[in-house]
């Protein structure tokens, strides 16, 4: 299930920019056409003895913006023969032909250099889509490639695991992942980068690696934040933070380790006593303190529990009137599908999420990790 997302790549978005373009440029020539009878009706019946002719500068030029050449020089001869017709009456028949030429060389020249005008910014206009198009080929290309960075729920028993992710551009800095630590236990990451878009995203294939190449090797969740928290440190700015919930589930013994740095407190839900829990034991947000430090923490489980791991994307998700989507929403619907399979209820939130924006742009990647205890 997609989050609902305006794609400026498409050709419907592409379809919509020619025909706003087209729009304008009517708008425009009506502009050009009102204010030619305006001149032409000021020279004709509101001003005597003086020509108003000048004033037809003003149209040809706003033509010539929006319009090829041979409109353009119609146009000026146009105007040229309303100047001649509507305006004071040459003194002898040399005078009216030498005006009628001095008009129209003078129409004829505003027009071509405001033409030149014109096709000069085409010219830059088409080099700055080529260029941007070129950098939303790359971007697509990247996020093809984040994407394959994310790996698929592992099948085990006593657990049902799914995710999701949507970013809110191309490129987006939430991450989640699994790490099958031994035949009952696996590791469950979710994680928000600072920021959005592709600073955001650079650093989430590192967070990755690392954590694949650490995660079987530390003792526990707190400790695999404490070794990440360093490496973040070396790679990035002090500007550039990370928050990072990591759980660790032993089916076989239902019990959930986890530690917490500066994540949203993920939503632990028994349907069968109606009880939720937040999991608020949290440590420092990671990249920016000196020698922080994390803990881990142990929460028995029950069959049919639910853990609701998710970025601030989901419940901070805004509607028309400012209203935020909300943990207590996502609560609800939770409890509301409690019988469905994990993958159906991370589809539901994407689906509620969705719904609720309505047409409110998405503002921040949303990203759900659903486990289920069987």
């Amino acid at each position: 299930m997609a989050f609902r997302q305006g794609n400026k790549n498409s050709a419907d978005y592409k379809q919509q920019v020619i025909a706003e373009e087209n729009r304008t440029t009517g708008l425009l020539n009506v502009v050009v056409a009102l204010a030619i009878a305006a001149v032409a009706f000021t020279d004709w019946k509101v001003v005597v003895n003086i020509s108003m002719g000048y004033l037809y500068v003003l149209p040809i030029a706003l033509c010539a913006l929006v319009n090829p050449l041979p409109v353009t020089i119609a146009l000026a001869i146009l105007c040229t023969v309303l100047q001649d017709l509507f305006g004071p009456p040459a003194e002898s028949i040399n005078l009216r032909i030498a005006h009628i030429a001095l008009g129209l060389t003078g129409f004829l020249i505003v027009g071509f250099l405001v033409t030149l005008i014109a096709r000069q910014r085409e010219r830059l206009a088409a080099e700055v889509r080529r260029q941007r198009d070129e950098y939303e080929r790359d971007l697509t290309l990247a996020s093809q490639v984040q994407r394959q960075v994310l790996s698929k729920p592992p099948i085990m028993p006593g657990i049902e695991l799914a995710a999701a992710m949507q970013t809110a551009r191309l490129l987006g800095g939430d991450y989640y992942d699994f790490f099958k630590v031994s035949d009952e236990i696996v590791d469950v990451v979710i994680a928000d980068v600072s920021g959005k878009g592709a600073a955001a995203s650079l650093l989430m294939p590192s967070l990755a690696v690392a954590l694949r190449l650490h995660a079987g090797e530390l003792s526990g969740p707190a400790a695999i934040l404490k070794d990440l928290d360093g490496i973040i440190k070396q790679i990035t700015n002090p500007a550039t933070f990370v928050t990072m919930f990591y759980a660790r589930f032993n089916p076989s013994r239902r019990t959930l380790e986890y530690a917490c740095g500066g994540h949203n407190p993920p939503l632990l839900l028994r349907p069968k006593t109606g009880e939720s829990l937040l999991l608020e034991e949290a440590g420092p947000i990671m990249g920016i303190l000196p020698d922080a430090q994390f803990t881990n923490t142990i929460v028995p489980l029950e069959p049919g529990d639910i853990l609701i791991l998710y970025t601030d994307g989901v419940t901070e998700q805004e509607n028309e009137t400012e209203e935020e989507f909300s943990l207590d929403r996502l609560k609800k619907l939770v409890l509301s599908k409690e019988s469905e399979p994990a993958a159906s209820v991370v589809a539901d939130i994407a689906e509620a999420v969705s719904n609720f924006a309505g047409t409110t742009q998405q503002s921040d990647d949303l990203t759900v990790v659903v486990a289920k205890v069987l």
